[in-house]
């Protein structure tokens, strides 16, 4: 992951970006002091955080979530352990290791820089806003075109017409760094979502009631995420290297890799099992009670959401730390199969050759090919708008994306890359 790196006044503001479910993190430094301050880190972004800060020669002060994340892990307590600093939570929030709590009206300090804290409930009772030197960092409360969805964990749509009040008091030129990127914008501001985005532009309290009063799927392990993410649960890990002389042991631990069948068959740990996530609370009792156990993943992510629901029918299980990146990373041996590329990346590349022949096709021959150009830009951006692509769940079903038969689980899970449901989203179409 490359972050992408704002130098605004005195600040200097790092995004990163998860591209297989848009959720953004923030890395922002006062420059003068070289003090800085994170939000929203995922627990699988938690080493671009550290590396970040060492080459900016930046010290943590802060670490925070906007609101308790119910669609990914959070990084703030792993990156306070590695990094020092303060974990900080709004006065709402039930999170047992926060350092300190903080409401609206108040401020801190980060280095010369004042950061004003602002309530934003509405997707979640604890959300909180920040605002630095004309930025804010708004997590769920906003997003370009649209808001995070109010219709779980204490959401109210009625809070979220007075959090849109707040916000729109605030200049035009305010840039909006939201949690979400669900349309392609992960940068925003004041002006451009006042003359834009729906729900902000709703005046009546009762109609963004109405709009926002869809109740949807709730994302995926959602009970587990929200357990580690209030500190109920947080699974121990293990370094790659020591896990790799265990395995050397009269009585290694058991390897359960819970990545899709087609990453496993693509490579994996030699004496691996195969039992993909979404398969694991039916198939825990092929698990031996008692026995030691390592959940492995590409990341760290789903590893530890099985180590955590593991736990909670008694069996022991620590987590592969950093996944198979890191054991690649620390030149382990690795078995390895049938490389297939990731569906998401073949979605890249069809659409983005499919564009380009249009350009040059309507250039050269006909204007006529410039439709091509256009359906397939279109097609992007409805994937991204409603996390449904056609195409991915095409190429999906194709001979060459499915998993072999006779390796591991009987199962598999064919994913569609990084084209996934916005979770966090409300809405913004009109309803009644």
């Amino acid at each position: 992951m490359t972050p992408t790196t704002t130098v605004a006044s005195t600040l200097l503001i790092e995004t990163f970006r998860d591209p297989a479910e848009g959720c953004l993190g923030y890395l922002v430094v006062d420059e003068a002091s070289r003090i800085a301050l994170a939000v929203d880190p995922r627990l699988d972004q938690v080493d671009h955080f550290v590396e970040s800060l060492a080459a900016h020669g930046a010290r943590l002060a802060y670490a925070l979530d906007t609101h308790t994340h119910a669609d990914h892990l959070s990084g703030v307590r792993r990156l306070v352990q590695r990094a020092g600093g303060s974990v900080l939570a709004h006065q709402s929030s039930k999170l047992g290791a926060a350092t300190r709590r903080v409401r609206g009206g108040e401020t801190l300090a980060l280095g010369g820089t004042t950061v004003a804290v602002l309530d934003a409930p509405g997707h979640t009772p604890d959300s909180l806003a920040l605002l630095v030197e004309g930025h804010l960092f708004t997590g769920d409360a906003l997003f370009a075109g649209g808001a995070g969805r109010t219709d779980f964990m204490g959401g109210s749509a009625s809070d979220l017409f007075d959090t849109m009040r707040r916000f729109e008091a605030l200049p035009d030129t305010t840039v909006v760094h939201p949690g979400h990127d669900y349309v392609g914008r992960p940068v925003t501001t004041i002006g451009e979502e006042k003359a834009k985005n729906p729900l902000l532009r709703e005046r009546d309290r009762e109609r963004l009631v109405v709009r926002l009063s869809e109740r949807r799927e709730l994302p995926a392990n959602m009970a587990t995420i929200l357990r580690h993410n209030l500190g109920e649960a947080d699974a121990p890990v293990v370094a790659p290297a020591d896990l790799h002389a265990r395995l050397a042991d009269p009585m290694p631990p058991i390897l359960v890799d819970v990545r899709t069948l087609l990453e496993f068959q693509s490579e994996r740990i030699e004496g691996a099992r195969s039992l993909p996530l979404a398969e694991l609370d039916a198939r825990a009792d092929e698990i031996p009670e008692g026995a030691e156990v390592v959940t492995v993943c590409r990341t760290g992510v789903r590893a530890t959401i099985a180590a955590e629901s593991l736990a909670r029918t008694g069996r022991r299980a620590r987590v592969l730390d950093g996944g198979m990146v890191a054991w690649r990373r620390a030149r382990l041996p690795v078995r390895v199969g049938r490389r297939r590329l990731a569906v998401d990346r073949q979605v890249q590349l069809i659409a983005g050759s499919m564009v380009l022949a249009g350009v040059a096709l309507g250039t050269l021959v006909s204007p006529w090919f410039l439709g091509l150009s256009a359906f397939f830009g279109a097609g992007l951006t409805f994937a991204g708008a409603t996390g449904t692509c056609g195409l991915a769940l095409l190429l999906a079903k194709l001979p060459w994306n499915r998993a072999l038969p006779g390796d591991g689980s009987a199962a598999a899970t064919c994913a569609a890359g990084s084209v996934v449901a916005p979770s966090c989203a409300a809405s913004t179409e009109p309803r009644g």
